[in-house]
């Protein structure tokens, strides 16, 4: 009686997991034989029988794959894998997919590093297509799609809807590799940077605020964003980053971030400036003052940087600060920075400040040599 019971088990057992074998079996010859159109066939007839068997949908994928159908073997390994398969058919399920996936995404790598963008593009299109659940190619179609789109943007004649249509996309596969990643901070920046580049603005600076949020300490994109600010003319928010950025012991600051930064300041007070009540004013000093400091920074670190000289001066003219002017002034000449009208003519006035008037009266007969002549005179 108890062998018996034992037979009967073992009979449950086999018809329980070998139920739809006959079919997979058959499959399974087919694709040794790579017969996989035949594969295709038996399986795809058998499906709607077995509709719940992971291995038939699994050894399904892998014939498609062996007639080049990667959309239908993406698919085939989509349903197995929603149809419970045990640990070792997980397994094989992953391994297969990925080595179809691996194919494509080195073929796709290589393209791109020798910049053939649009065949790049098609061959992460395959890879995602086989498994769309891989970060890594998301991530480098995004990549594609946005030098492509660049390349119709600059095109001649110009072809913004293809290039519109390419950054649309890249922004959809980068969002699609934060979402598989979201600890991936590359990423994130990588998302921000495509929204810049595809002229999405506000949708950048909210990406960046976002992430600055959890990531406070990240300089570069501290800086990025507000460059952003800059570019947008929003220059309250400007001012407070560069704030942030110079309060930061650790911020290092190129002589470019100072320049922007006094630019940032400058734009500030004159804002400030108009303004009639007392806190205004106040503040609009403040921004003058650091506008100042910036400038001076830029200077010290490069005498010969013309252009931060200049604004330099003109904010000590500001000030009043006419030795300042002065030393200023002579510093850009000392440094080869040309002796234009407009320069001479400010030196010659901080002369006449500081009660040199000789000194003032030279630099002025020179500044007169150099005064562009009005149209119509010889």
């Amino acid at each position: 009686m108890r062998r018996a019971w034992i037979l009967v088990a073992i009979s449950t057992i086999w018809i329980f997991t070998v139920a739809s074998s006959p079919v997979v079996t058959g499959a399974k010859v087919r694709l040794s034989a790579k017969k996989y159109q035949g594969a295709v066939k038996v399986l795809e007839e058998n499906k709607g029988k077995y509709p719940d068997d992971p291995e038939l949908f699994y050894y399904l994928a892998r014939a498609y794959a062996g007639i080049a159908n990667w959309a239908k073997t993406g698919e085939n390994f989509g349903v197995a894998l929603t149809k419970n398969p045990n640990k070792k058919l997980k397994k094989d399920i992953d391994k297969w997919r990925n080595n179809y996936w691996t194919q494509f995404f080195k073929d796709a790598g290589a393209l791109l590093g020798q910049k053939r963008y649009l065949e790049a593009i098609g061959k992460f299109h395959t890879a995602n297509t086989i498994n769309p659940d891989r970060e890594e190619s998301q991530a480098n179609l995004s990549i594609a799609l946005l030098e492509q789109a660049q390349i119709y943007q600059s095109a001649e004649p110009p072809q913004p809807d293809s290039a519109r249509i390419l950054f649309d996309e890249a922004i959809e596969s980068i969002k699609r590799a934060v979402e598989l990643d979201p600890e991936n901070y590359q990423f994130v920046k990588n998302l921000g940077q495509a929204y810049i580049l595809a002229g999405k603005v506000d949708e950048a600076v909210e990406v960046y605020e976002e992430y600055l949020d959890e990531n406070p300490d990240d300089i570069s994109t501290q800086k990025r964003l507000v460059m952003i600010y800059m570019s947008n003319r929003d220059y309250e928010n400007a001012v407070n980053g560069f704030d942030a950025l110079l309060d930061d012991a650790g911020a290092e600051m190129s002589t470019a971030d100072y320049f922007n930064a006094g630019n940032s300041y400058y734009r500030m007070y004159y804002k400030l400036s108009s303004m009639e009540d007392e806190d205004s004013k106040a503040r609009a000093q403040e921004m003058l003052e650091k506008t100042c400091e910036c400038f001076a920074i830029v200077v010290e670190e490069d005498p010969t940087d013309c252009e931060a000289g200049e604004q330099l001066y003109y904010i000590y003219i500001s000030m009043e600060d006419w030795n300042k002017v002065i030393e200023t002034i002579e510093s850009m000449l000392d440094n080869e920075c040309e002796r234009d009208y407009m320069t001479l003519s400010n030196l010659s006035v901080a002369y006449s400040k500081v009660g040199n008037i000789k000194k003032a009266g030279e630099i002025y007969k020179e500044a007169q040599e150099k005064k562009p002549k009005e149209e119509g005179q010889n």
